[in-house]
């Protein structure tokens, strides 16, 4: 799973409302209320869409790991989550160059990377980002 993966060389735990070993659009990562994603003890935080197939199918669309303390780079794993239309990063302490593979992204709405150890010039890719919202 594309998730776990990138929790796991971040050295981030899900927490505990999620069934991060079975089914992680469930509990908390259902709920459409923006005050639920964004209350801090949900961090980090995913919100899950299941209108898909007739409501029977789950993907994750928001993905938010806000001032954490975390390190390492922006993984390529994060293309394994292809629905995603909001990702909140900011305030962590990720390196190297911002990657060039956001710009395939192609339904996010919103990225949130501030306050980062990011090196190097932004990839013109990100021009890619249609649906990107300032």
């Amino acid at each position: 799973r594309a998730l776990n993966s990138i929790f796991q060389q971040w050295g981030t735990q899900a927490v505990d409302s999620w069934n991060i070993s079975g089914e992680l659009c469930s509990g908390s990562a259902l709920s459409q209320s923006d005050s639920v994603f964004e209350d801090p003890t949900n961090n980090p935080a995913i919100r899950c869409d299941c209108s898909f197939n007739t409501n029977t199918l789950c993907h994750i669309t928001r993905l938010r790991v806000y001032a954490l303390d975390r390190t390492g780079v922006i993984p390529e794993e994060l293309l394994g989550l292809p629905f995603l239309t909001f990702l909140k990063i900011d305030q962590n302490f990720f390196t190297g160059s911002l990657p060039a593979f956001i710009g395939n992204m192609s339904r996010l709405e919103s990225l949130s990377i501030a306050h980062n150890d990011f090196t190097g010039p932004i990839p013109k890719e990100l021009g890619n980002l249609r649906q990107l919202k300032l």
